[in-house]
């Protein structure tokens, strides 16, 4: 369940459960981190976090303390301190954190109080004063802090009033005028406030309605208007709460329901209550397709971005900014992005067909000196990992002459061409024009030849980046230009051993490929990202065993085996900005470091030239499953 969400909206806490222990734990979601645990107190066995402070980076909730036998501590929480208890009162039980103020350093809740018989009272924290008890209402014998402004100077919640039978009534709190009752709702029978402005004047929260059989309903309390409810979305909804308030004061958002059936709104002046979906269907976006939004618990300091709980549990974000409209489920939009993530390592892999596809094999087609060789090659291929499936091609012309009897040397020019199926029926599009420079040596006087091949492909990048915006798919598209380099240096033992008629030549190679991507904006769609440049590099060695075995004057077998080793485990990170939400930083595709690679194929004369194929398949989805190479070289 979400709780709160910062000023700009990027950043929103709750707690969930944490499959890995069957516990929940307070967690804080932003673009760049998914959702992350934010752990337990010295051990203890659960924690939530009700809120965050404006930036983001402080967060304030509640936990059982392992050092303190598992009872509730109210604890601040920052990146470099981690979880942190803020006490109790005076030696008291427990204690809770239910809000923070914009700087992150007022902390508002309710505890124990060891001096009151353990009586519940409303506090206030800071790191000078420790935590200090606001005391109680006319006398009474319970209350609580449940919000705070932006300065921490005006506190907001409930408590008992002694001048009232003890009944429930919000408060407000300065340090001028001490707890001062709001009052009820056309003479109810108690009122409760969730949180206040930013300049702590104007409160919000729900309380009993004298005039509605004392059913609880939403309000919005000022000096001026005192409290006002908000009343219903339905006629038959039988109550409704607000929880969040804007900045300014004039966005409110909440739930609204029958006891059996809730629905989350947003309130303006001007609208009344509307719910999520009619909020967004008034700007645009089509929310038949979404599972529907049960309550909004948090809205940012503009009012236009509402995060909450959907019917299947899982948080969302909704949102009216310049930018675009919609509604995400967090979870799923986070995938969307991950799927992008890869976009380098799609690159390689149009690198790694060419090289290790119609230049795999440099020791076929060796040409003496004075020869010369002109060729057209092809190479088609497939590559699928779990959902990220593609096709990939490339074709070249080339010509190679010996320079002598120790040297030959080869250049190819080509066109390559990618598609890679993504997430939420995303697709990405690589092509690009490609030079293969390569150099062939004798080495000494011995059966070792070394090659050394280049390889250069400068294209472009079409993406198209799906995702469900209230629950339709959408798409957000994008074009950059891409660059990929890569340098091999191989060395083959030619014929090392003859068995019968097969030639067995083992090899070994080193590749090191670098690609960039251009940073780029999205355009259409809901939510569109832009992607900040980013650069990948990655090493491979291979060592393999190629198999020569003819069958007549016309016809040779060809085969292959190799184990290849990646240096890299995990591909660059993927950094940007959702427009006019938040950055982010995505981590790169995790890779397997070792595969293996098996080819068989043929070659044979016909006609004046020379054919010849060979299907390759592997072990490793990171780099093309299996692919077709094709070629005819004319020797003259």
């Amino acid at each position: 369940m979400p709780w709160d969400i910062n000023a700009a909206g990027d950043v929103v806490v709750g707690e969930g459960d944490d499959g890995a222990i069957s516990s929940a734990r307070a967690f804080r979601w932003t673009e760049a981190t998914g959702i992350v645990s934010l752990g337990a107190l010295n051990g203890g066995m659960a924690s939530v976090a009700y809120s965050v402070n404006a930036a983001g980076n402080v967060v304030v909730g509640a936990a059982f303390d392992g050092a303190a036998s598992n009872a509730s501590r109210a604890y601040r929480w920052t990146q470099a301190t981690g979880m942190i208890s803020l006490g109790t009162l005076n030696g008291g039980l427990q204690s809770s954190a239910y809000d923070v103020n914009d700087a992150g350093d007022v902390v508002v809740g309710a505890a124990d109080d060891g001096a009151a018989s353990n009586a519940l009272r409303a506090f206030r924290w800071t790191q000078a004063t420790g935590m200090i008890s606001l005391g109680m209402l006319n006398g009474g014998q319970y209350s609580a802090a449940t919000g705070i402004n932006a300065t921490g100077d005006v506190v907001v919640g409930e408590a008992e009033d002694g001048t009232a039978g003890n009944a429930i009534r919000a408060f407000r709190w300065t340090q001028a005028t001490g707890m001062i009752n709001l009052g009820t709702l056309n003479g109810g029978a108690g009122s409760r406030a969730r949180r206040t402005n930013a300049t702590g004047d104007v409160v919000i929260g729900a309380a009993y309605d004298g005039a509605a059989g004392n059913a609880i309903r939403a309000f919005r309390w000022t000096q001026s208007t005192g409290m006002i409810s908000l009343g219903t979305l339905l006629n038959s909804d039988t109550d409704s709460a607000a929880l969040a308030i804007n900045a300014v004061g004039d966005v409110v958002v909440g739930w609204s329901g029958d006891g059996s059936n809730m629905a989350a709104y947003r309130w303006t002046q001007t609208t009344g209550m509307q719910s999520l979906e009619q909020w967004l269907a008034s700007n645009g976006v089509d929310t038949s397709s979404s599972p529907a939004a049960l309550a909004a618990t948090a809205v940012n300091a503009d009012g236009n971005v509402i995060t909450g709980q959907l019917q299947n549990n899982h948080p969302f974000i909704a949102r009216v900014t310049p930018a675009g409209n919609g509604l995400i489920d967090i979870d799923e939009y986070y995938r969307s992005l991950a799927g992008q993530a890869g976009l380098t390592t799609y690159a390689i892999q149009d690198a790694d067909l060419v090289l290790n596809g119609a230049h795999g094999s440099p020791m076929r087609g060796l040409l003496a000196s004075g020869q010369q060789a002109f060729w057209v090659t092809g190479d088609w291929a497939r590559s699928d990992h779990g959902e990220l499936n593609g096709r990939l091609g490339a074709g070249e012309i080339g010509y190679g002459r010996g320079l002598g009897d120790r040297l030959m040397l080869k250049f190819s020019l080509g066109r390559s061409d990618g598609r890679q199926d993504t997430s939420f029926n995303g697709d990405t599009r690589l092509d690009g024009t490609y030079v293969v420079p390569e150099l062939i040596m004798a080495v000494a006087d011995t059966s070792l030849r070394a090659s050394i091949s280049g390889y250069y492909n400068n294209g472009s990048a079409r993406i198209d980046r799906g995702y469900f915006n209230a629950g339709s798919p959408t798409t957000s598209r994008g074009n950059t230009d891409v660059r990929t380099a890569a340098l091999r240096l191989r060395l083959d033992w030619l014929d090392a051993a003859i068995l019968g008629k097969t030639a067995l030549t083992p090899y070994a190679s080193v590749i090191g490929y670098r690609t960039q991507i251009d940073g780029y904006t999205e355009s259409s769609g809901g939510f569109p990202v832009r992607w900040d440049s980013r650069s990948e590099r990655s090493t491979q060695m291979r060592l393999g065993l190629d198999v020569v075995t003819p069958v007549n004057d016309r016809v040779t077998l060809l085969g292959r085996i190799e184990a290849v080793h990646r240096f890299e485990n995990r591909g660059e990170n993927a950094r940007g900005e959702i427009l006019d939400l938040n950055a982010f930083s995505i981590d790169g595709l995790a890779y397997r470091q070792d595969w293996l690679r098996a080819a068989v194929g043929a070659e044979s004369r016909l006609g004046p030239g020379i054919g010849s194929m060979m299907l390759n398949a592997t072990t490793e989805g990171e780099t093309p499953s299996w692919w077709l190479f094709a070629s005819y070289r004319w020797v003259y």
